[in-house]
């Protein structure tokens, strides 16, 4: 007993145009994965730099700069009776 295992598409056309549709999913998928991986070994890199020029101050010298940094919260607006 014969199984044909692969079975052709009969619209020759349709079977093109999804063909060439999966090729532009598939290499847009590879384009967002690499850009991915790229930012993202550009975001680890600038913080291992930052994380090393940290380690080069001083104890004292680190909370000083970590005090100048503190975000001030805003006012809530009060309200009205």
């Amino acid at each position: 007993m014969d199984a044909d295992m692969y079975l052709p598409c009969q619209p020759y056309w349709l079977c093109r145009s999804l063909m060439y549709t999966f090729y532009v999913v598939m290499a847009s998928a590879v384009m967002w994965l690499v850009i991915l991986v790229i930012r993202e070994y550009i975001r680890i890199k600038n913080r291992a730099k930052y994380v090393q020029a940290r380690r080069k101050l001083h104890y004292k010298e680190r909370h000083q700069l970590k005090s100048e940094r503190v975000i001030k919260r805003a006012r809530r607006p009060k309200r009205r009776r």
